[in-house]
């Protein structure tokens, strides 16, 4: 147990001595956060840029019209043109078109006195000039609020008429399996990645020490079992320090910025895991982790050039990625049920990826649940032992790479 744990102190600060992955993790921290905070740092970009243009001269826009309410209604056509001056104007419809080419003037409306036609003056006036819409909104209101004011309503009637006050509820009546997507989606892939990068990390270490033949000398100062276990419980802590690291920075900077994502339903779904959740990923992540990380470390053992080391992961990166690619294409179809599905929640080298998709999306009978987990920690316990057998004598096998009945006749012999 000792050497364990020096083995395992020793790996663990190899990860942290690291500077690709210690660039990475702090690139990763910085890309989410900042995807998080963008929002507020945009809006204070946008609140400076306000502030620039508020005080620099507003241009002018005038309105001409026989309306006698004209006046009471100014503070209305200002408030549809923020970005300029609205001002009233007596002057006749020649001199307003000189001061436009004049450029004193940007643009100008003459409205009729019923409020239902205007004329736009403007040096170019564009086919889909946004002054056009605003105006046409603008003057409709006007003109309801008019005419019902005319037939005896007051302005909170009118605002209850104009702008009703719509609420809706929504009642899902079965799992959620569309807002659940996003959990189990994210959860299969950061496994992928996190298997991938540290299981061929792990696979890499072995072949290395091989190569140079450091593993004969660590073989003489610690037993071969505490070699595998101390290095892949360590590349297992160090992937598990990373994920926590990256989420924990976006958790934390989403609640900063919580209220800039009211109306993202992805990003609300995101990091509103449920509780119901937590345990399923955490049994399936950690128990899909150690089983890929034994077989990655085993297999390099029996391998003494790095150039063969991805002919012998081969088998286990197709069988991954199967699982991947099927677990994936269940979510975007919705059928998270199917026999495939059902089958491969039952294998040990799928299960962490396929049932953990099942039970976010869909109501499974809590005795699948059972079984695959049952499964899964006999197989981890099975393939770790096993591990550690072709672990034993492959790290002193050099020269071609043995077949599996070479293998096994070592492992018997030993």
């Amino acid at each position: 147990m000792k050497q364990f744990f020096i083995i395992f102190k020793h790996e663990l600060s190899q990860y942290f001595k690291n500077k690709m992955f210690v660039i990475t993790t702090l690139i990763l921290i910085l890309a989410v956060s900042g995807f998080l905070f963008a929002p507020r740092i945009g809006e204070i970009i946008n609140k400076s840029k306000s502030a620039e243009t508020s005080e620099e001269k507003k241009s002018e826009v005038l309105v001409k019209s026989d309306n006698t309410n004209l006046e009471k209604l100014l503070p209305a056509i200002a408030a549809s043109f923020p970005q300029q001056n609205v001002k009233i104007t007596n002057d006749s419809v020649d001199e307003i078109k000189k001061q436009i080419k004049e450029q004193s003037v940007e643009f100008a409306f003459v409205l009729s006195s019923d409020l239902k036609s205007y004329t736009y003056l403007a040096n170019v006036s564009a086919l889909l000039d946004p002054n056009l819409n605003t105006m046409d909104n603008l003057l409709k209101t006007l003109y309801s609020h008019a005419y019902l004011k005319k037939h005896g309503l007051n302005d909170t009637q009118i605002a209850e008429v104009q702008n009703p006050n719509i609420t809706h509820t929504i009642e899902s009546i079965s799992e959620d399996g569309t807002k659940n997507f996003w959990y189990a989606y994210v959860m299969v892939f950061v496994l992928y990645l996190v298997i991938m990068m540290f299981g061929q990390k792990v696979a890499m270490s072995v072949v290395t020490e091989k190569t140079s033949r450091a593993m004969e000398v660590l073989i003489t100062s610690a037993s071969p079992v505490a070699l595998m276990f101390g290095k892949i419980l360590a590349s297992s802590v160090a992937g598990i320090f990373q994920i926590a690291t990256i989420f924990g920075s976006a958790f934390i900077s989403y609640n900063i910025n919580k209220s800039y994502f009211e109306t993202n339903a992805v990003i609300n779904t995101l990091f509103n895991f449920p509780a119901s959740l937590v345990g399923y990923l955490l049994i399936f992540f950690f128990l899909g982790f150690l089983i890929y990380s034994f077989l990655f470390g085993a297999m390099a053992s029996t391998v003494s050039k790095i150039e063969d080391l991805s002919s012998v992961v081969m088998l286990i990166q197709i069988i991954f990625v199967a699982g991947f690619v099927v677990s994936t294409n269940a979510m975007t179809s919705g059928d998270v049920n199917s026999e495939l599905m059902k089958g491969l929640s039952l294998f040990p080298l799928t299960s962490p990826m396929a049932m953990f998709t099942r039970i976010a999306m869909s109501e499974v009978p809590g005795f699948e649940i059972l079984l695959s987990v049952a499964f899964l920690i006999l197989a981890t316990t099975l393939i770790g032992y096993i591990a550690a057998k072709i672990y034993r004598v492959g790290v002193l096998m050099y020269g071609t790479r043995p077949t599996l009945a070479k293998i096994i006749k070592a492992i018997r012999e030993n």
